[in-house]
């Protein structure tokens, strides 16, 4: 009787021991895969930040589990980037995007620390206060499609306005185009917008690979959709 006791008490001791062990694998497990996620949200928000001229790391959402077989086998398979306040152009004047999302699939880190994707996907949204600031005059939202407002003083006729389409204007550029003004303004001011609106607004200090494919007029900015294949998180521009 004693020994089938002491046998019933043997077995619970190897259960229960058996699962603290399997409970302390998953927490080494957990913490090991913590520590693998943290790694590769920091190491991409580094590359990002120091590429692109960043004031402050963007913060970098690495997805797929687990993260740490991704960086055993050298591939991220998706990390999402956000961004705020980042410079667009490195040359001239500059135009602020007031917000950036990238998506990248197949993440890899090149030789020189640098980050390379297979494929990204990024939207940009520029406030019409930063369009304003490049253009040298006023720019808002119009009534109509992807319609804005050009809105500048001339001297002796006071304010004076027109509206623009908004679009692509290359691969890596947002121009203004159809530019309309009303029949009674005189050719000085005509010349005078339609000459600030010749200026493409452009988006080459985002990571080089990437093409503009839409543009469209919002009631918070200007957004532009970019994509591309074999992406390296480098500015175009150097």
């Amino acid at each position: 009787m004693n020994g089938q006791g002491n046998g019933r008490a043997r077995w619970r001791r190897r259960r229960r021991n058996g699962s603290i062990a399997v409970a302390l694998a998953l927490l080494a497990t957990g913490g090991g895969e913590a520590l693998a996620t943290q790694y590769a949200q920091h190491r991409i928000a580094a590359s990002v930040q120091r590429s692109i001229g960043l004031d402050s790391a963007p913060q970098v959402r690495v997805k797929g589990f687990p993260v740490s077989l991704q960086l055993a086998r050298r591939v991220i398979t998706e990390a999402d980037i956000t961004a705020a306040q980042v410079p667009a152009a490195l040359n001239g004047r500059v135009l602020t995007i007031q917000d950036l999302a990238v998506r990248l699939h197949g993440v890899r880190q090149e030789q020189d620390g640098r980050e390379r994707a297979d494929e990204a996907e990024v939207t940009a949204t520029l406030a019409y206060d930063d369009l304003s600031a490049f253009y040298g005059i006023d720019i808002d939202r119009s009534d109509g499609d992807d319609q804005v407002m050009a809105t500048t003083r001339v001297p002796l006729l006071g304010q004076v306005s027109a509206s623009a389409h908004v679009g692509v204007a290359g691969a890596r550029a947002i121009g203004l185009d159809d530019v309309r003004l009303s029949e009674n303004v005189p050719p000085a001011a005509r010349t005078l917008l339609e000459k600030a609106l010749e200026r493409q607004a452009p988006l080459d200090s985002l990571p080089e690979g990437l093409a503009l494919r839409s543009v469209a007029a919002t009631d918070h900015g200007i957004v532009a959709l970019m994509s591309g294949h074999d992406v390296e998180l480098r500015p175009r521009v150097a």
